[in-house]
């Protein structure tokens, strides 16, 4: 049995440019590494029995994990998984899940001949442009059928990322206003009511926060200065417009812009998020789900006790560090998985293998 569990992080299985996605080819390449090293990648049930309750593992085993539920991960990834001879977990954004639809092709419908690679779904280019030319976000994630197939096949689990993954605003301090910009980022909206021209109060992830609530005065006196029209909020807000609103803002005493959350309202708004995502989960898969990744890593007691309360049982985080026998449930670590060779990978898992090196590794990144 291994002494800590390596815990691979994906996000997307894609030739898209960016930080956190990992090229088709390379993917593969870190699915070969790992079998020809002896690695497997093992199922969520084996892992929850590892982290929680001290259960047996195979040596070598690892899990790979992907956040957030991005298409890719059904079109590239699991047929790279099942090709290989790994199981991995997908840990989904409940209300990004597509609800209808049929089943879209993959690559293994390729291998087979079905269709041609110009065929897949364009999962490479999650950006696109609005009329105005402005770019914004366009990801496309799997639906509940397509979740269904992956379980179904063995291969993976979906377990939950929350039902929004979103922010909140966490205090009263702020330099600017909000715009009417694109979307740059998938995971952007704020778990509260946001117009444009509104102060850009400082904020953090949803589950690790108590939220500051922008106070109705805030509200009135930015809509009475600036349309609610995309366009016209642009207009309104350029050149002397928006410092007028900035002015208004400043000048309002602390203790008018807003207020923190009472812990009734804080623990209300965990739970509904964290309920949502269970009945989602369990309502479409048909099986109770126990395992829950923050978004960002982050969370707080509060959201720890709130989860429990829906009945998760094994946590993942971010952070960096071992996962031993029965004792790394509450806050399980994972590392992050790049777009580079199999050989770096394959050093980073032997190092989350051995629990005191991957501590000290840990500690050195934090």
């Amino acid at each position: 049995m291994p002494k800590s569990l390596p815990v691979l992080m994906y996000h997307y299985v894609s030739s898209w440019p960016n930080p956190i996605a990992v090229d088709p080819d390379v993917f593969e390449s870190h699915l070969e590494g790992l079998a020809r090293a002896g690695y497997r990648g093992v199922g969520l049930a084996e892992a929850e029995a590892f982290l929680r309750d001290g259960e047996p593992l195979p040596d070598k085993a690892v899990l790979l994990t992907f956040d957030d539920g991005f298409l890719d991960n059904y079109v590239n990834a699991w047929p790279l998984l099942a090709k290989h001879g790994h199981k991995a977990t997908i840990f989904a954004v409940t209300n990004k899940i597509v609800e209808e639809g049929l089943p879209r092709p993959t690559l293994d419908d390729v291998w087979s001949g079905f269709v041609k690679m110009d065929d897949l779904p364009r999962v490479n280019t999650p950006v696109g442009k609005t009329r105005e030319g402005l770019r914004v976000r366009t990801d496309l994630f799997f639906s509940w059928q397509e979740a269904r197939l992956m379980e179904a096949s063995g291969v993976i689990d979906v377990a939950g990322h929350t039902h929004t993954h979103r922010s909140v605003f966490t205090g009263p301090a702020f330099d600017g206003i909000i715009g009417a910009g694109a979307r740059r980022r998938t995971f952007d909206r704020v778990d509260q009511r946001v117009v444009f021209g509104m102060p850009g109060f400082e904020r953090g992830p949803a589950m690790a926060h108590r939220a500051f609530l922008p106070s109705q005065e805030v509200y009135d006196l930015v809509c009475a200065m600036v349309p609610q029209n995309a366009q016209e909020a642009r207009d309104a807000l350029a050149h002397d417009g928006g410092q007028a609103v900035l002015r208004r803002l400043k000048a309002l005493p602390v203790e008018r812009l807003g207020r923190m959350e009472t812990d009734d309202e804080m623990r209300a708004r965990l739970g509904a998020d964290l309920e949502a995502s269970r009945r989602a989960l369990e309502a479409n898969l048909g099986h109770p789900v126990r395992t829950l990744a923050w978004p960002w890593g982050r969370f707080c007691p509060e959201a720890r006790e709130a989860a429990r309360e829906q009945g998760f049982s094994v946590f993942f985080t971010t952070r960096v560090g071992p996962n031993l026998p029965g004792k790394s449930a509450d806050a399980a670590c994972r590392f992050k998985a790049r777009n580079r060779s199999a050989r770096w990978l394959l050093s980073r898992v032997r190092v989350y293998s051995r629990p005191l090196l991957a501590r000290v590794y840990g500690a050195l990144r934090s």
